[in-house]
């Protein structure tokens, strides 16, 4: 099985109760939360917006009906409308910013530091609406929580920390600077909060367990999807979509590209004596000698079904990828997979054919040429690698010898 599935089932296994991965499967979850949530970053953005304009348009209804005129006109003038203002251009600097914040390693970032500010500036004008016996302003306090914990790319490890930080300092200032009788008034709503906090906090912690599902589970389709379940190499379906921009990148580049075709020299007289069982660890631990053949980034290991296996190589020359599949029928004969019933040699053996890719290829006229350079090499004997440059006698490789072949 490949690496990448396994670490995804594991981490499926393991429940992730602290809403951590292991630190590469992190990486990859924190990619897709922002690709997956950038949607409700923008709508918490926008909702966070509107809410503070809601407040703005409360207060300046306040203005004129209780407060115009009095003694306290002055402070509220001084401190609660420049906070509003300062909020409303943090979040306009937000709301700009992001089509180019959407789908960035900043965005939750950015969604921090304007929540920050946008808390900060509640709890100030809270704090003034106390100081100033506004007993009912306090409540509004309670919004910001919707915008700290909503989904909008960050986790809860981001979000709570930050949340309950400002919250302490929340209460932290009142302790220091509201008389007995405003704390009393003050204890009450900021009790509220703290539940609300809690409430919020813990269905945060479920979606985000949902979230993180949902991608273990996405990850491991897509991968089952693509690859072969017995060999973990890449499929016929994937093959088809990594040649087509192989090609058209090969097409640019000028570069050549190649596939090579290896078949199992007698592996249905293999099952027969052996089991299928022992067919299937054959063709995993011929998988596993393959797939350090495709390495490079642009290159692929396929299983191509049954016995039959491909390598596409990118940038690769006839003669290079021809000494290359020689050095793997090499490995494979090391491997010393008993194969007493085979015409060809004592152990499992592979025969292979090369084909280069014409700018106007497709798949179907890539494999007909490899299909038959790989007939030549089985009429030539098995056991050797035949490619557009090479003859069977100068692609193949010395058949080993019954008698010198250990059992597997």
């Amino acid at each position: 099985m490949d690496n990448a599935s396994y670490l995804y089932r594991h981490e499926l296994q393991s429940r992730y109760r602290w809403l951590r991965f292991a630190p590469d499967i992190e990486r990859e979850f924190m990619n897709f939360l922002r690709e997956s949530q950038s949607v409700n970053f923008v709508a918490c953005a926008w909702i966070g917006l509107a809410l503070w304009l809601g407040i703005v348009g409360w207060d300046v209804l306040r203005y004129l009906q209780h407060i115009q005129g009095t003694a306290i006109e002055a402070s509220y003038l001084h401190i609660i409308i420049p906070t509003r203002l300062v909020n409303l251009l943090a979040l306009g600097a937000l709301l700009i910013s992001l089509p180019r914040l959407r789908h960035s390693a900043w965005m939750g970032t950015a969604g921090l530091a304007t929540i920050a500010v946008y808390c900060v500036c509640a709890f100030i004008c809270a704090y003034v609406y106390n100081r100033l016996d506004i007993r009912d302003g306090m409540a509004a306090s309670i919004l910001i929580l919707m915008t700290v914990l909503f989904p909008c790319g960050m986790t809860l490890r981001q979000a709570l920390p930050t949340s309950a930080l400002l919250i302490a300092a929340y209460w932290l200032t009142a302790w220091q600077f509201l008389s007995p009788a405003r704390w009393e008034a003050f204890r009450d709503t900021g009790s509220l909060l703290m539940v609300c906090l809690g409430m919020m906090a813990f269905g945060s912690y479920l979606r985000e367990r949902g979230a993180r599902e949902q991608f273990l589970l996405r990850r491991l389709l897509d991968w089952e999807a693509a690859h072969d379940p017995l060999t973990g190499l890449a499929n016929r379906r994937s093959f088809q979509r990594h040649f087509d921009v192989c090609l058209a990148q090969a097409q640019r580049d000028g570069k050549t590209l190649m596939l090579a075709i290896l078949d199992l020299d007698h592996f249905k007289l293999y099952n027969d004596h052996y089991g299928h069982k022992a067919g299937d660890r054959a063709l995993q631990q011929v998988a596993l000698v393959l797939g350090h053949y495709a390495a490079r980034p642009m290159d692929m290991a396929i299983r191509l079904g049954g016995e039959e296996f491909g390598l596409l190589s990118y940038a690769d020359e006839a003669p290079a990828l021809t000494r290359r599949m020689q050095h793997l029928l090499a490995q494979l004969q090391g491997l010393h997979i008993l194969h007493e019933y085979s015409p060809t040699a004592s152990c499992l053996t592979a025969s292979i054919g090369i084909a280069q890719a014409e700018p106007a290829a497709t798949t179907d006229s890539l494999f007909l040429q490899a299909d038959a350079q790989l007939y030549r090499a089985k009429e030539a004997g098995r056991n050797r690698v035949c490619g557009p440059d090479t003859s069977a006698e100068a692609g193949s490789t010395k058949p080993a010898e019954k008698s010198a072949v250990a059992s597997a």
